[in-house]
């Protein structure tokens, strides 16, 4: 594991200490599960939705028949 130096404030450690205790972990513990749940929620917002993902696949398919979606006469015989 690397070993990484930061500068806080003074008040967030106090605070820190205080939930190391009671939680009964390090203050190491703490900031890597802080830093990971951030990351992670930096992630979901970075990450590319399904569409943009497959964009260049929608359409792709072209069937040819316009309302094919709304049309529900394009849907006999499918299902039965």
């Amino acid at each position: 594991m690397t070993t990484v130096s930061l500068k806080i404030p003074d008040e967030w450690v106090s605070r820190l200490d205080a939930v190391a205790r009671a939680r009964q972990t390090s203050r190491s513990a703490l900031f890597r599960e802080a830093l990971e749940e951030k990351l992670q929620e930096v992630a979901l917002k970075t990450s590319p939705s399904l569409y943009e993902r497959s964009a260049d696949l929608c359409g792709s398919g072209e069937s040819g028949l316009g309302d094919l979606a709304s049309n529900s006469k394009h849907l006999d015989g499918f299902g039965s």
